[in-house]
Formats: structure tokens, C-alpha cells, sequence
């Protein structure tokens, strides 16, 4: 039994390690500003949709609400069934079909069509804030820019499912701006609004079908083809999250096995820090999620009190109980099993903190609830990884069509 606890203390110091770089690294970033000059040539948006009648009207609507001069906006109709199609007609875009194919396919179509350099990728139910364009092109004022990308709030975040990923993407917001201001370059991509030049999709082949993650692919090629990629701290927009469990499994492992298969395909793209970090912080979390679940679920049981357990699960599965085990370390002394999963949890909440206030959100009952479970919500993400690397064994398609 000892044993099991010595590794525990093992492998919650290397989490504690893994989330002091990233700290360390947000922190350094305060101290850098990085301002790009007004920079606003012809750009075109290219939106692809599958079946969003409920979704592509607000995202237009956002788009042409933008205080960006010049714009020509392309929507690339994925084979769909319902009246997106029709509800596109009656913006001023250019309307593209094509069968049922995916994202990849009609990112590609759109990005072919477009007449201008600047090619603005936009998913059909992401809202851009007004100056979110604007901003996510500034960048491009460098030319060693290929591609960027902005950061994300959740649109549909009053759900239980919604609150938890709303404060999960500030997390990453955080982590991939602070990278990127850092190194001057952030591979953590997220394709739901980004930009290209199109003269480097072109040199690179466009957009792949043989991972289920385009985007981590497509900024890992740009970096393998000399370009840099970047995430825009105010470019802001809301994107709509999944708001069922299985749509949310279905996201996260597609996430998570697409990840895998980008990194594995350009593994030998590590030279800068931002790049290889994104490598150790794939493989890491899948090695944690893999060897975490159990040793929690012994560690419970291993502390497992005679009386008071509701008591006792409200302080393992909360924020209080961090603040508890502190607390008493006065009585209890510092235990090498418990203190190094207690730190990180704390610096993990701070951060989340910031990233609340950073992006103009408020500590309203439903963010200080999400951030008071939060760590039931890490456990049921690294269930999902677990399942997915298992799954991922046995994964028969290539790509994935939504």
C-alpha cells in the first residue's frame, strides 16, 4: 500500500512541475507587450456549414456588424438538409455547395474561391466580438506570421455542461496567449476563427483529411513551412459548446486522438519551445489520465473516514478542500501525498481567475460554482482521454466528416 502512495506523491509532483511551467510562463508573459501596427488589407471570410440554421444567421450578422473595411464572405454549404442555405441568401455572400465532404474539404473549397490574400477561417456557429477581426489580422504586419487564431468565450454557458467548458476555455485562452507572447509563436490552435495567408496554404496543400483535427495540423505544416502561428489575446468571439454528454465526449475525443495523430505526423517539428511543449503536454496528460483515476480513487479510500463522509467527499471533490489541507498543516504537518495535488489545484484555480477577469467575465455564481467543482469536471476529462486513447487503437476512419 505504501507503495501505491509513494507513486501517487511521484506522479501528483510531476503535475504540480507540468503546472508551475505553465505558470511560469503566463507570468512572464505580463511583462511582455507586443503591440502589431493598424494593419486591415482585403480579406475573405470563409465560412463552412453543415446544418446550422440555428447558428449561421448570428454568425453572420456578427460578421458584417465587424468594423473591418474590406471583406468578402464565402459560405461553403456542406451538402446540408435543413435552410442553412437558404438563410445565407439573404446576406451579400458568395454561396458555394458541395456534397456532404466535412469541414476539411469545404475549408479548401472556400479558401480556393477566395480572392484575396487573407483568408478568414470561421466556423458557422461562432459569434466574433465587433473588433475581433480587426485584431486577429494585425499580426500579419509580420511576415514570418502564417497564421492566427483567436480566443474563445462559450455562447451557450448557462447549462451545467456550458459553465464548466466556459471556465476551461479561459484556462486555455491563458495558456495559448501567454505561449504565444512569450515565444513569439503558439501552435495551440483552435480552428473555430483563425486566419491564413492563403500564398501558405497553398504551399502547404490546403487543409488535410487525414486527421481528425485540421486545425492543430494544418498551424503544425504552416510552422514546418517556415511560417509562425500566433493566438490573439483581443481577438475575442463565442463559439457554441456541446451541451449533451455524448456531444461532448464525441468532441473532446475527436480532440484528443486528432492531437495524436497531427503531433505523431509532424513529430519531428520541435525546435521551438511553444511546439515542443505542445508535444509534452499531449503525451503528458495522456500518461496522467491513464494512471490518475485509479490512484484518486485510492488515495479517497485510503483517507477514508469512520464518521462525517459527505463531509469528507465535499472537501476531495471541491476547491475547499485544498484550502482545508493547508489549513491544517499546522496539526497535521505537510504530507508528501497529498501537498503537491493541493498546490497545483490552487495555482490551476488562480489562473482560471484571471482568466475570468482577463477576458471581461464576471465571478458571478455560475463561474464561482464551475471553479468550485472544477476538479470533478478534470476527472471526467481524463476519463474521456483514457476511453479515447483506447479507442484510438481501434480507430477504422481516417478523418472526420461533421
Amino acid at each position: 500500500m505504501e507503495i501505491v502512495m509513494i507513486f501517487s506523491s511521484i506522479l501528483f509532483f510531476l503535475l504540480l512541475v507540468f503546472i508551475l511551467t505553465i505558470f511560469a510562463v503566463y507570468v512572464a508573459s505580463l511583462f511582455i507587450h507586443r503591440k502589431y501596427p493598424e494593419f486591415t488589407p482585403d480579406a475573405s471570410v470563409v465560412i463552412p456549414a453543415y446544418n446550422e440554421e440555428k447558428n449561421i444567421k448570428a454568425c453572420l450578422d456578427a460578421v458584417f456588424s465587424s468594423n473591418y473595411p474590406k471583406m468578402e464572405v464565402i459560405v461553403v454549404d456542406d451538402g446540408s438538409t435543413d435552410r442553412t442555405a437558404e438563410i445565407a441568401k439573404g446576406y451579400p455572400v458568395k454561396l458555394l455547395s458541395q456534397n456532404h465532404k466535412g469541414k476539411s474539404e469545404a475549408l479548401t473549397l472556400g479558401a480556393k474561391a477566395a480572392k484575396h490574400e487573407f483568408i478568414i477561417a470561421l466556423d458557422a456557429d461562432t459569434v466574433p466580438e465587433k473588433n475581433c477581426i480587426r485584431e486577429i489580422v494585425k499580426p500579419f504586419s509580420d511576415k514570418g506570421i502564417g497564421a492566427t487564431t483567436a480566443v474563445f468565450k462559450v455562447k451557450n454557458r448557462n447549462s451545467i455542461l456550458g459553465m464548466f467548458q466556459n471556465i476551461e476555455y479561459y484556462y486555455h485562452n491563458i495558456i495559448r496567449t501567454s505561449f504565444s507572447k512569450v515565444f513569439n509563436n503558439g501552435v495551440w490552435f483552435f480552428g473555430a476563427l483563425s486566419v491564413y495567408r492563403k500564398s501558405v496554404l497553398k504551399k502547404v496543400g490546403y487543409f488535410k483529411k487525414d486527421t481528425l483535427t485540421e486545425d492543430m495540423d494544418i498551424s503544425l505544416e504552416i510552422n514546418q513551412a517556415g511560417y509562425r502561428t500566433y493566438s490573439v489575446d483581443k481577438a475575442v468571439a463565442s463559439t457554441v459548446a456541446p451541451d449533451t454528454l455524448k456531444g461532448f465526449y464525441k468532441q473532446r475525443s475527436r480532440w484528443w486522438q486528432g492531437g495524436i495523430q497531427s503531433l505523431s505526423k509532424n513529430r519531428q517539428l520541435k525546435k521551438s519551445p511553444s511546439i515542443l511543449f505542445l508535444f509534452v503536454n499531449q503525451f503528458w496528460w495522456s500518461f496522467y489520465a491513464f494512471l490518475s483515476l485509479p490512484i484518486i480513487i485510492y488515495q479517497v479510500n485510503y483517507w477514508l473516514p469512520e464518521g462525517g463522509m459527505l463531509a469528507y467527499l465535499f472537501r476531495w471533490f471541491s476547491l475547499s478542500g485544498p484550502f482545508y489541507v493547508l489549513y491544517k498543516i499546522p496539526e497535521w504537518g505537510i504530507s508528501t501525498y497529498s501537498i503537491f495535488g493541493v498546490i497545483a489545484g490552487i495555482i490551476s484555480s488562480l489562473m482560471i481567475i484571471m482568466g475570468i477577469f482577463m477576458f471581461k467575465d464576471k465571478l458571478h455564481l455560475r463561474n464561482i460554482l464551475a471553479l468550485f467543482f472544477y476538479f470533478p469536471y478534470t476527472i471526467v476529462l481524463n476519463m474521456v482521454i483514457f476511453i479515447s486513447l483506447l479507442q484510438f487503437k481501434v480507430l477504422k476512419t481516417k478523418f472526420y466528416v461533421k
